[in-house]
């Protein structure tokens, strides 16, 4: 990854060519429809100094978790073939004189666009979801462009807009994601890990642990967080350790957690006051400090 990393921070930009397409759901297997918009040279030339300020800007990288975050300075790291990236990519990897758009209105509607960036046969595709279809003001973090004769243009009124930065970027076979909601909107990760907490709820061994399911299941409901939580449990399956019950009725007992037990069936009795400590169990993020003997629950954990 730190190869890759280095390679996509000395991506000559300046002396690239940016070729934009637009992007749109599809109801079809493609699961995107895409077209190319032709783009004058003063456009070309913002697109390239806004990308090269928002690479300069990223000088850290850690790998993709489920609930991982990134600040304004790092980004995450995941292989795209684990993503609808590579659908998105056979389509704008097309001939662009056979899928350029000819009228406006193609433009609006747009889930997104992807600005392929290609110098000496590598590309750098960067990839920005549309919150609200295509902007229409705020000049300070937009470039401004109107659609004429077949071509975008940059112009000083707001007919459309492109923001002044992307949600991910791929070079080579790495996703650098720099706006990780951004990044699961245009890539439907979100489904993902709903698909997860459904096989994870028909699981035997995790539901065994469980004298009743439904307090878990209302408490996660259709909350992304708490989807991505229940994701890395899954992931985790510390549940699945040898006396994995017991040992957490002996803990719960000393530290008092107040997490009750049907011990004739050897399972949890979860409800809605002890549902949270028992997610923060599951996914292992209740820890005790070896320096103060505070018991913390934290948001994410990485192993040293």
């Amino acid at each position: 990854m730190s190869v890759n990393f280095q390679s996509l921070k000395s991506f000559d930009f300046e002396n690239s060519n940016p070729l934009l397409w637009i992007f749109k759901d599809s109801t079809t297997t493609s699961r995107f429809r895409t077209f190319y918009v032709q783009t004058e040279g003063e456009l070309n030339t913002k697109l390239k100094e806004f990308v090269k300020n928002e690479i300069d800007r990223i000088t850290e990288h850690s790998p993709y978790r489920y609930i991982s975050q990134n600040n304004e300075n790092s980004c995450l790291t995941l292989n795209p073939s684990s993503t609808d990236f590579n659908s998105l990519k056979v389509l704008v990897d097309r001939l662009e004189s056979e899928h350029r758009i000819s009228d406006s209105k193609d433009i609006k509607g747009a889930k997104g666009y992807v600005v392929k960036f290609t110098l000496s046969g590598q590309t750098v595709y960067a990839v920005k979801r549309s919150t609200s279809s295509w902007k229409t003001s705020y000049p300070k973090n937009y470039i401004n462009m109107i659609f004429s004769n077949g071509e975008l243009s940059a112009v000083e009124n707001h007919s459309f807009s492109i923001q002044k930065s992307f949600d991910f970027y791929v070079f080579g076979n790495t996703a650098f994601i720099a706006n990780k909601r951004g990044f699961e909107s245009a890539m439907k990760y979100r489904e993902g890990y709903i698909q997860a907490f459904s096989q994870l709820q028909q699981s035997p061994s995790f539901s065994a642990l469980f004298s009743d399911l439904s307090p878990i299941v209302e408490y996660v409901g259709s909350n992304s967080i708490q989807l991505r939580r229940m994701a890395v449990i899954a992931d985790r399956g510390i549940y699945n350790r040898p006396n994995f019950i017991q040992t957490l009725q002996r803990v719960n007992n000393i530290r008092r957690w107040g997490i009750n037990f049907d011990n004739s069936n050897n399972t949890i009795v979860p409800c809605s006051q002890t549902v949270k400590d028992i997610m923060q169990v599951l996914l292992d993020h209740r820890l005790m400090s070896e320096i103060t003997d505070n018991i913390y629950d934290v948001p994410d954990a990485t192993e040293i």
